[in-house]
């Protein structure tokens, strides 16, 4: 594939509790749909300070999705369902 976007997805949602496996299944399902399949590479972590100095980590799985062209307008889409289906 020429193309491979990388998605990251919260393990936890905002309050600490653990997604379970369910809750990725629809995104699991419109990258076999549209793609054919996706690729779990391993996890990421992160941290940062709020404006407020707030100390912040959280904790991602790493997707791979590889793709023949370049569409931004379904990764946009993509992006804004994930926002709202991951309460982030």
């Amino acid at each position: 594939m020429p193309f491979v976007t990388q998605v990251l997805l919260p393990k936890r949602s905002n309050d600490g509790k653990r997604f379970s496996r369910r809750c990725f299944e629809s995104f699991h399902a419109r990258m076999i749909d549209k793609f054919g399949g996706w690729t779990r590479k391993g996890q990421a972590e992160g941290a940062w300070l709020s404006p407020s100095g707030e100390f912040s980590s959280d904790e991602h799985w790493v997707y791979e999705i590889g793709h023949p062209h370049r569409d931004l307008a379904f990764w946009q889409a993509e992006k804004e369902r994930l926002k709202v289906e991951f309460a982030q």
